[in-house]
């Protein structure tokens, strides 16, 4: 069906599954969208630029391992307020400048289905074990396990 924007969105879905954890509700429909727009947008630019650069597809997963070593570990400019989230859709757009996509729109579109899949998984899951809010260092721990999984 989209042989190349479906494995270019499951950034979007591994990540939206982490932030659903913690994330506050009000910020899960412009993430989701910001998302597609983001995935789209690089499909576009990316191939009308020319833009021939590998070692991109390493910088989302990076950051997300330093931010879930943030959070677990507690340290002091509060990673866990939402404007952060907010660097993630531009920063895993990278993968899309540098991979062609057949359609910009299927880009976008999957990006934005697999961001909402992944919030309603991760916000699922939150829930299983009750409403007990989960401790940081569990939340750092799968946003790091996030960046693991996308480096590979």
């Amino acid at each position: 069906m989209f042989p190349t924007e479906l494995p270019l969105s499951f950034d979007s879905l591994i990540v939206a599954m982490a932030l659903a954890i913690w994330l506050p509700k009000r910020h899960i429909l412009p993430l989701t969208v910001l998302f597609g727009l983001f995935d789209g947008g690089a499909s576009v630019l990316g191939p009308a630029l020319g833009i021939q650069i590998s070692a991109t597809s390493l910088l989302a997963p990076l950051f997300l391992v330093l931010w879930g070593g943030a959070i677990a570990f507690n340290l002091p400019w509060k990673p866990l307020r939402a404007v952060w989230a907010y660097a993630l859709p531009p920063l895993l757009a990278l993968d899309n400048l540098v991979v062609p996509a057949n359609s910009a729109l299927a880009a976008g579109l999957t990006s934005s289905v697999g961001a909402a899949l992944g919030f309603a998984v991760g916000f699922l899951l939150s829930r299983v074990g009750g409403p007990k809010p989960l401790a940081p260092r569990w939340i750092g721990a799968s946003t790091i396990i996030a960046g693991l999984l996308l480096a590979a």
